[in-house]
């Protein structure tokens, strides 16, 4: 089990959550499953029932429930930091971790306006997780520009093997966003996020063995604060063809500093068929408080084991098709409200001594995939 959360957090960054926003709702149901699996021989299945139903003109009820399946082999070394002796320290192998995660929502839309709120709630073996989140949207100037804003609030509980000096911890996360459309071809979107983290942020099962064969446990500050400013820019650059262009910047007062660029290309291939290819590289620095990791001491405050508190680069290529299958009616009636999707994605960490410790292998690389299968009511 020791491994297993930390597999599932990694999971959760490599299956992106899209900023909270009042989008337009649907009347509908989708079915998507998610496959995660590294070099480290971590695995994630992940399952997922959405629906959305029209209740009124302009009333929407939304209801999810995903049940992820999260399994690790990684032997983990409990030899002198920043050294890796191949002992087997996770005896579970292949068992299964599960997290169960249902939501709800309201949306309210009209011509103009967007108005979404409800929540969210997670549990596995040592964690549970409630999350309440609201947003807005407002189109203004004939549907050319779009202004939204969205907020959630998380209220966490750690239930660990062992003492904590806090048990809980809490997330707030502002999303701004102001779209416009530039051309009936081209559109500008900017996107202000406003990060606070309390409480017991640290993985509560991440260790160190120090020299002197001392375990020590990952410890950081009790506040993280931090700020991203997103630019995305779509253009159309023949009619079947548009090309995506995404760019994030983010910094923390824990000193993390990221970049994100992003690039997709999508093409019509047919009516029924688009296909898309995209390259993500991330960058960033590492926290104030991280160290080399045979440096740590009994009487360090501040520990850090996740590599991702050091200074890393990820190279994430991908592709995706989008299928709109053209049955005949006596087969499935409104077959056009049919649509399928499909995404692979490849992607590599640099070498980092961390991860050596933690995994056992000098980078970590894997895969992760999406099918996904949406019908409109």
């Amino acid at each position: 089990m020791t491994r297993k959360i930390a597999v599932l957090i990694v999971a959760c960054m490599l299956f992106p959550a899209w900023p909270l926003l009042a989008e337009k709702p649907r009347d509908g149901v989708s079915y998507i499953f998610n496959f995660y699996q590294d070099n480290a021989k971590n695995r994630v299945i992940a399952p997922l029932v959405s629906l959305s139903k029209k209740i009124t003109d302009q009333y929407y009820l939304g209801a999810k429930l995903g049940v992820d399946a999260i399994s690790s082999a990684t032997k983990k070394s409990q030899a002198t930091a920043g050294t890796g002796s191949g002992e087997d320290d996770d005896s579970e192998g292949d068992d299964m971790q599960m997290r169960y995660s249902p939501s709800l929502s309201l949306t309210y839309d009209d011509t103009d306006t967007t108005v979404t709120a409800g929540g969210y709630y997670s549990t596995e073996s040592s964690y549970i997780g409630r999350t309440l989140f609201g947003a807005y949207t407002r189109s203004l100037n004939q549907n050319n520009t779009v202004l939204g804003i969205g907020l959630s609030q998380s209220f966490d509980y750690w239930k660990p093997d062992r003492q904590l000096p806090d048990n809980s911890r809490r997330e707030r996360t502002l999303d701004l966003t102001a779209t416009q459309f530039l051309s009936p071809k081209s559109s500008i979107q900017f996107t202000y996020s406003s990060l606070k983290s309390t409480g017991f942020i640290a993985l509560p099962t991440e260790s160190l063995v120090t020299a002197a064969t001392i375990t020590l446990y990952a410890q950081y500050p009790e506040t993280r604060k931090g700020n991203a400013y997103a630019f995305r820019f779509v253009t159309l650059l023949s009619e079947p063809t548009s090309f995506h262009l995404y760019y994030r910047y983010y910094r923390d007062d824990w000193h993390i500093q990221s970049d994100t660029l992003n690039f997709e290309l999508y093409r019509d291939i047919s009516a029924s068929l688009v296909l898309g290819a995209r390259y993500r590289y991330y960058t960033q620095e590492q926290a104030f408080f991280a160290k080399d990791l045979a440096a740590y001491t009994p009487g360090d405050k501040l520990i850090a084991v996740d590599y991702r508190m050091y200074a890393f680069r990820t190279n994430t290529i991908g592709l995706m098709a989008l299928l709109k299958p053209s049955w005949n009616n006596r087969l499935l009636s409104d077959a056009d409200k049919v649509k399928v999707k499909l995404s692979a994605d490849y992607y590599a960490t640099s070498k980092q001594k961390n991860i050596q410790y933690v995994y056992n292998t000098d980078h970590l690389s894997g895969f992760f995939t999406t099918i996904a299968l949406d019908y409109d009511f």
